[in-house]
């Protein structure tokens, strides 16, 4: 019994064993398994990853040919952009030859052009005077005259118009008071004014303001030409006034005529448009008053507007930036003194300019044949000794010679040889001490500045003569 027993302790052992071995079989299988699937997934990984590292290299390659073909294109670029640069800079350069040429052009024609006009209106001038009483005479002298100051008007507006467009226009922007220029504004056209049935009234309002005084001033005179021409009449009225609005002051002038139908604002700033010319009839103008006004005012960056209202007229406003002027001088005067100035006004009250200028004698230097002849008679009409030549040469040559010192110096501004209306004044200056009037066709406001610098009174052609009697009666010694 006890060796059977004993036989039988290895067969369980050996068993158990053997199921051991099989257990560790068996998972040695399954981590074989479980590692050939991890094998098999990192071999797929890698494969993705070489195919992603392929496609990285590729789009690598490709974007370095991009950058490639963007570089090339940069480079092109930037050639065609100096190519622009230059082309703009040759058409700047050729603009501003173009504008200075422009400039040139119309300085000359504005010259030359008002050259005949001034001879023409002071021989008109001086028919009216001789014509006498005959009434066939009169009226053509009144014709005539008439012609010259159209011809006149539209050579100025259309020279005027060709400078704004060209940019030929300095703006010269000074602090002052525009109550004397309303006043000066209203006593040139009361007369134009009574002319056309208009009664003309002018309400400064003592504000200083800030801008060009001379663009200004030609702003409201055409402004005040248009009112008379198309708002006046049959006894209507035209004012000149001034409104104060905070930091600014605005210009209006009234009239109380048909008015501008609303579908019509814009186009009468417009060159040569007229809303009731059809005929194009001269005395109405040429339409050019109102596309300078607006011109000038976007010059000077200031605001144009209107109201209107068919049948009851219509008024123009002009915003101008309001400055601040010490406080005028007391100018009060003691009753002595106001005996003495009404004294001494009504003593100049009773000769007129050119009853004054009797016996004076006046230099004037003018190289245009016509426009010298026509001004000596025109002189020598109103009494004056006049003394006359062709250049500044040949007033060197007789100035030594002279006897008696002129009372004042009439000089056109353009002379032969480059010589102008500043070297007469510094030629006769250099032996006496007179008063020049320098006399020119030249708008340009650098002609002001000079006559100014020098101390001399500038004149534009063509000279009314009723401004020339004025002006050298003005300038010369009592």
């Amino acid at each position: 019994m006890p060796k059977h027993a004993d036989s039988d302790e290895p067969d369980r052992g050996g068993s158990t064993t053997g199921k051991a071995l099989r257990d560790s079989l068996e998972a040695l299988n399954r981590n074989l398994a479980e590692g050939v699937r991890t094998a098999d997934r990192l071999q797929r990984d890698a494969s993705r990853l070489v195919e992603e590292s392929a496609r990285l290299a590729a789009e690598l390659v490709e974007q370095r040919r991009e950058m490639g073909r963007l570089r090339d294109r940069l480079h092109r670029s930037e050639d065609r952009r100096a190519v622009r640069e230059e082309e703009l800079r040759r058409a700047h350069e050729t603009a501003e030859r173009a504008n200075r040429a422009k400039a040139r052009f119309l300085t000359a024609a504005s010259h030359d052009l008002r050259q005949p006009i001034q001879a023409a209106a002071l021989y008109a001038h001086i028919l009216r005077g001789a014509v006498g009483s005959n009434p066939s005479a009169r009226e053509a002298a009144d014709l005539l005259q008439a012609s010259i100051d159209s011809l006149s008007g539209m050579l100025s507006g259309l020279l005027d118009l060709a400078r704004l467009e060209a940019g030929a226009v300095d703006v010269v922007v000074t602090e002052f008071r525009p109550d004397a220029l309303m006043h000066r504004l209203a006593q040139e056209f009361r007369e134009s004014a009574r002319t056309e049935g208009t009664s003309l009234h002018v309400h400064p309002c003592g504000v200083a303001v800030r801008t060009d005084p001379r663009l200004l001033e030609r702003i409201l005179t055409h402004l005040l030409s248009n009112a008379i021409r198309h708002g006046g009449g049959n006894g209507r009225r035209v004012l000149l006034g001034c409104r104060r609005r905070p930091d600014a002051l605005e210009f209006q002038v009234w009239d109380d005529g048909r008015g501008i139908p609303p579908d019509a604002r814009a186009a009468i700033f417009e060159e040569f448009h007229q809303l009731d010319n059809p005929e194009r009839s001269a005395a109405k103008g040429f339409g050019l008053g109102l596309p300078l006004v607006a011109r000038m005012a976007r010059l000077l960056g200031l605001t144009l507007d209107l109201r209107s209202q068919v049948g009851r007229g219509t008024v123009f406003m002009v915003t101008v930036p309001r400055a601040v002027l010490p406080s005028k001088p007391d100018r009060r005067l003691t009753a002595a003194a106001r005996a003495m100035a009404v004294a001494a006004t009504s003593a100049a009250a009773t000769a007129s300019p050119t009853d004054r200028m009797k016996g004076r004698r006046v230099l004037l230097v003018e190289d245009d044949e016509r426009v010298r002849h026509a001004m000596t008679m025109l002189l020598k009409r109103w009494g004056v000794q006049v003394t006359a030549v062709g250049s500044a040469e040949e007033l060197a040559d007789r100035l030594p010679r002279m006897r008696h010192r002129p009372h004042v110096v009439l000089a056109d501004h353009r002379l032969p040889g480059g010589q102008t209306g500043r070297t007469v004044a510094e030629l006769v200056r250099s032996r006496w001490d007179v008063p020049v009037v320098i006399i020119t066709g030249d708008t340009a406001p650098e002609r002001l500045r000079e006559a100014r610098s020098i101390g001399c009174r500038l004149l534009h052609k063509p000279v009314e003569p009723g401004d020339l009697a004025a002006t050298l009666d003005d300038v010369m010694d009592p």
